[in-house]
């Protein structure tokens, strides 16, 4: 595998397992998802972990990840680029089925960031995009790992 790859994959491995992990966890609280307690401290750490991960996971993938493998399979500078020009070139290589896709994950995020504390129901339901599109950072990262290893493999 290119050498450039392997601090990315590895940060980005570390922060799906952790989602993952926490994700598992949130799923598992009794009465998920009808009555998330919000100001029950044990439950609002393991919702700032996820949401922490999951901002750190999205991040990594699209600021280190993408503009890396742009540059691999295009040979192509980023800097000669605009960011919605890369998800174009990620969708034309199969590794993303829609640019748009990955606009919701970013969106998503933004959620998370910018979502008032008395604001229950909106995080409520970013939690449960969240805890849904969690899937899709690991699948995306999967295919990227794939098509870098298999190359080189």
């Amino acid at each position: 595998m290119d050498k450039k790859f392997e601090p990315i994959f590895e940060e980005i491995e570390n922060h799906l397992n952790v989602l993952n992990y926490v994700g598992k966890k949130i799923e598992e609280l009794p009465d998920f998802p009808d009555s998330i307690d919000f100001n029950d401290y044990e439950i609002l750490l393991l919702l700032d972990a996820f949401v922490f991960r999951f901002i750190k996971a999205q991040s990594a993938i699209g600021e280190k990840l993408f503009p890396l493998l742009f540059e691999y399979l295009t040979g192509r500078a980023i800097e000669e680029v605009s960011f919605i020009d890369i998800l174009n070139t990620l969708e034309k290589y199969g590794i993303l089925d829609s640019a748009e896709q990955w606009k919701e994950i970013r969106k998503l995020r933004n959620e998370f960031v910018h979502t008032y504390p008395w604001e229950l129901e909106e995080r409520k339901e970013a939690l449960l995009r969240g805890l849904e599109e969690r899937k899709f950072l690991e699948k995306i990262f999967r295919i990227i790992a794939e098509k870098i290893k298999g190359k080189n493999g």
